[in-house]
């Protein structure tokens, strides 16, 4: 995995950073668009990062999976786009939007799908204090 942790970038790249720490990081930013992608915390081969993006005070866990030599995002249910690296992904959802599922509420029974393209970077740089 250390050659994929190379061609990572370290304006949007968190390296190991918990949920809760990358979370504030992004609610500092507090910009539509504030992203970062961190170390998967279950650490699976098949699941090696996740990209946590801030959108309309709302932030959303987006899986970037791995298989054999490509990566896409999500859980594969509305997106079987690839890449052949997440510095990829990142470059493509700057200038394309990306698709943010907002799953309802208990009560609700309406599922919101919103577009947001990745503007502003929040990695290792950023972060540590």
């Amino acid at each position: 995995m250390a050659l994929c942790v190379q061609a990572l970038d370290p304006t949007w790249y968190g390296g190991e950073l918990t949920r809760q720490e990358a979370e504030e990081a992004l609610r500092d930013v507090d910009q539509d668009g504030a992203f970062v992608v961190r170390d998967s915390s279950k650490g699976r081969a098949e699941h090696p990062y996740t990209l946590m993006v801030l959108n309309e005070d709302k932030i959303y866990n987006i899986k970037i999976r791995k298989q054999e030599e490509m990566f896409f995002l999500g859980t594969g249910l509305h997106n079987d786009k690839s890449f052949p690296g997440v510095r990829e992904i990142i470059t493509h959802h700057a200038h394309a939007p990306l698709l943010l599922i907002d799953a309802p509420d208990r009560g609700g029974s309406e599922t919101h799908r919103l577009l947001c393209r990745l503007l502003h970077p929040v990695g290792l740089n950023k972060t540590i204090g």
